[in-house]
């Protein structure tokens, strides 16, 4: 081999060296092709606003066959109570033929002609769900109006998608019923895939039965954030303004004050606080931070958790998400994360 050669594989083998490094780097790139999943997405809605007012008494009977323990949890959501009592019936038709509801119904087709973008997305997340998490039940996904008392309701196999909570920032519904410019800003269809992530996280590793022992600040920040990161796996592509709810201006606070939170945080000694009236004023909505300033966002500091998850996972890379999920000492996450923003 001449030295000319010598010196072209060398090179050669640094660019592959680099570009492997570099993937091994990136744990959110994954490939998931081989991963086989048909998702189908039941559109109860059209079963029940789409029956004419005649028929709806004979239709509430076979939505009970054709929906089963479903219908049971919608039908609670919507105040209807247990579809089996004798004065379901009676209540569910006058849910169905009522006028504002069947003009709600109309306004959500209007802005939800059809599913396919939230099937393509459910699809290709819940891909990555299977991946990391083998062994674990992809849920049947059915799409509803709950008269705008739920967004995403989860129960056991089940993720229902409430379209009427994602008719987009300027729907007149919103103001009228009490949601605020800073939740409304939320309630879009490009939201909602992520956020049934979000709640299908939330319920698989639900903060109560986790073991995090006493409630604190980190405890509660480090759980938020966990299922942020675990939306951001399932969703590697999705915008950090969607995957934090964040405007563009909060993202660059966050980002270009990541030391100062959490140089705050450390030097009020609030970390390991159990307060929870200020746990909740960190962790909860909110149209900014109280404590930092009205540029910040609301739950600014669960993007201070979930840039020290990523951390501890780039630290760890034999970590599995599994594993990620059900850690509950989060003093030991803090440590492996070896967390200093500067």
């Amino acid at each position: 081999m001449t030295h000319t050669s010598r010196i072209i594989t060398a090179a050669a083998l640094i660019l592959i060296t680099v570009f492997s490094a570099s993937c091994r780097r990136d744990p959110y790139r994954v490939n998931v092709s081989g991963i086989e999943l048909d998702l189908r997405i039941r559109d109860l809605g059209s079963e029940i606003f789409n029956t004419p007012p005649n028929e709806m008494a004979a239709r509430a009977d076979s939505l009970k066959n054709e929906y089963g323990r479903a219908l049971d949890t919608y039908s609670k959501v919507i105040g209807l109570g247990d579809p089996s009592d004798e004065r379901w019936n009676s209540a569910f038709v006058l849910f169905a033929t009522d006028l504002r509801n069947l003009d709600l119904w109309d306004t959500v087709k209007k802005v939800w002609p059809d599913t396919d973008r939230l099937k393509k997305e459910l699809e290709s997340a819940f891909r990555h769900y299977k991946y990391y998490f083998p062994d674990k039940v992809v849920p049947q996904v059915i799409t509803c109006i709950s008269v705008f008392n739920n967004s995403i309701i989860v129960d056991d196999s089940l993720l229902m998608v409430s379209l009427d909570r994602y008719l987009g920032a300027n729907s007149a519904y919103y103001p009228s019923i009490g949601i605020y410019n800073y939740q409304a800003r939320k309630m879009t269809p490009d939201y909602t895939a992520s956020d049934c992530m979000y709640a299908w996280a939330a319920t698989e590793w639900d903060y109560n039965s986790a073991g995090y022992g006493t409630k604190t600040l980190l405890n509660s920040m480090l759980h938020e954030a966990k299922l942020v990161y675990f939306t951001r796996r399932m969703m590697p592509a999705l915008a950090d303004t969607v995957l934090f709810g964040f405007t563009g201006k909060q993202m660059e606070f966050c980002k270009e004050g990541e030391g100062m939170i959490w140089e705050y945080l450390v030097s009020k000694d609030l970390l390991f606080s159990t307060d929870g009236f200020m746990i909740r004023k960190f962790t909860g909505e909110a149209p900014f931070t109280s404590y930092f300033t009205e540029e910040s966002p609301g739950r600014a500091v669960v993007w201070t958790g979930f840039r020290i998850i990523e951390r501890y996972m780039n630290n760890n890379p034999d970590v599995t998400m599994e594993e990620l999920m059900s850690m509950t000492d989060c003093q030991a996450l803090l440590a492996g994360a070896k967390y200093n923003p500067k």
